[in-house]
């Protein structure tokens, strides 16, 4: 399996959000923006950009073989990302991710520690790794989309109505007499942001008036 194949699943599944997605080939681009093109610099193998909705996206072929070749690897692909960094928008930095496509790992290999080693390691940006297995690709990577910001939690909760919102009143009320308030102005307080939470100018004169009244 591939990092394109990654690249088409994560674009459906962005779409399936009703997100936009973009592929960016700046993000895989060697050189930083606003800078000359550096012609010993060299472009990583295998790299796709993508901008899935607010998340800017690198995606990456990953060996798992050994500690050290994994660091070496991730070494590289941090400097990519940095690189990729100078193209973003600045308030989607801290949104970067890099999603890390491996080959299939030997069933006697300490991989599990590799993907650790990988995933905790949040250098620059945040990092997920897919490991498609060929017996069953679709549900190894609906595995992996459910371990990113991509992930729909809520899709497969029951809705739950009739929820005891009177237990929340009272933690409200609680708190607010745990900060000064006579325990009728709390509730006279809680029961007014209920019913004027829309109305924000009218809320602030009600509460004002609730307190004043009390003393």
């Amino acid at each position: 399996m591939t990092p394109e194949i990654l690249k088409s699943f994560l674009v459906d599944a962005t779409k399936k959000l009703g997100w936009q997605a973009d592929e960016v080939a700046e993000f895989t681009s060697p050189d930083f923006r606003s800078r000359p093109a550096q012609p010993d610099v060299k472009s990583l193998d295998g790299l796709f950009g993508l901008r899935l909705g607010d998340y800017p996206v690198v995606i990456a072929p990953i060996m798992l073989e050994s500690p050290d070749q994994v660091k070496l690897s991730l070494k590289k692909l941090h400097a990519q990302m940095v690189v990729a960094r100078s193209f973003m928008r600045e308030r989607e930095v801290i949104n970067a991710h890099l999603f890390l496509c491996a080959t299939s790992p030997t069933p006697s290999g300490d991989w599990k520690r590799l993907v650790d080693l990988l995933e905790r390691d949040e250098t620059v940006c945040r990092k997920v790794v897919w490991i498609p297995k060929k017996t069953d690709v679709q549900g190894s990577f609906e595995t992996f989309l459910g371990r990113t910001f991509l992930a729909m939690p809520w899709a497969s909760s029951d809705s739950v109505t009739g929820a005891p919102l009177d237990e929340t009143y009272e933690l409200a009320e609680r708190i607010l007499e745990k900060h000064g308030l006579e325990k009728k102005v709390a509730e006279q307080w809680v029961i007014k942001a209920d019913q004027l939470k829309d109305d924000a100018k009218s809320l602030v004169t009600e509460l004002v008036q609730a307190r004043e009244a009390s003393r």
